[in-house]
């Protein structure tokens, strides 16, 4: 939200969070499987703040507040023809 540019990226968004790369491998690893050590915790502290950098990047961003109905109608076809192949 900060540059106007969509990131989706974990590897690209979680560089400040040194144990990203590890819930990104557990993931990868077990679906359903356990946090890592200490994962918990950590999120349990970073969370709130994560949580208050998005609201003030939400605030301050000059993105529209929805998105157009032409391209989600665009994107819903592009998914539903992807989908059915």
């Amino acid at each position: 939200m900060r540059t106007g540019h969509l990131e989706t990226d974990l590897n690209v968004l979680g560089t400040g969070l040194a144990y990203v790369p590890d819930l990104i491998a557990a993931k990868r690893e077990a679906e359903h499987g356990p946090f890592p050590a200490g994962a918990a915790q950590r999120l349990a502290v970073d969370v709130p703040r994560l949580r208050a950098e998005l609201e003030a990047a939400r605030d301050a961003s000059t993105l529209p507040e929805h998105a157009d109905p032409a391209a989600v109608a665009a994107l819903h076809d592009l998914v539903v023809r992807t989908r059915l192949g």
